[in-house]
């Protein structure tokens, strides 16, 4: 190995020991830093130390072709250091701010899809219901009124020669719950809108 490849080599084995400082930080500013022992954990730090390795490696192969010596680990330690003592700091409040940039877009966005895409949607079908229940309201009250006017006689002129009808009155106590209970459920319907709105 001649002298330009042993200071190139200790020149990108720094840059990664400060590349594996600054991923250290941002692997347990997501994941945290476990207070008990969980498998989980476990594997995540596996993966982790997994993945460093090979591109720790692959680095190493593209440079000297894979050999290792003793001044790669002290060129690793040096990197590592160097991100700890000038870089660490300012790379964790860009790290931050980048979070928090990110979860303000996204908090911008399902804003925006709400008042854009949902709240309309809502406002169709708070509108079609109403207009369902107008409709079915007032076919009810027109289908009452036609047959109240002919069964009416036939009833009063059937009660006169002794018939009785008790079974229509069941029926209309039947359809009374019926629409009844349509009824709350449309109530049911538009105050979930309502709270689902808010």
């Amino acid at each position: 190995m001649t002298l330009e490849i042993q200071f190139e080599t200790m020149l990108v084995m720094t840059v990664m020991g400060i590349w594996l400082g600054a991923a250290m930080d941002t692997y347990h500013r997501f994941l945290g830093t476990p207070r008990q022992f969980r498998w989980t954990h476990l594997v995540n730090d596996l993966f982790f130390w997994f993945a460093q390795g090979l591109l720790l490696f692959y680095v190493l192969l593209r440079v000297n072709e894979g050999e290792m010596r003793f001044y790669v680990l002290l060129a690793l330690l040096l990197g590592y250091a160097t991100y700890r003592a000038l870089f660490q700091q300012t790379f964790r409040k860009i790290l931050e701010w980048m979070i928090q940039f990110t979860i303000s877009v996204f908090k911008f966005f399902v804003k925006l899809i709400k008042v854009l895409v949902i709240a309309p949607i809502k406002w169709f079908l708070q509108v079609v219901l109403a207009l369902c229940m107008i409709i079915l309201s007032t076919i009810w009250r027109i289908v009452y009124f036609l047959l109240k006017i002919i069964i009416t006689p036939i009833r009063w002129g059937l009660e006169k020669i002794g018939v009785r009808f008790d079974f229509l009155v069941r029926w209309k106590n039947i359809m009374i719950n019926w629409i009844n209970q349509i009824t709350a459920q449309f109530r049911r319907c538009m105050d979930w809108f309502k709270k689902r709105k808010r």
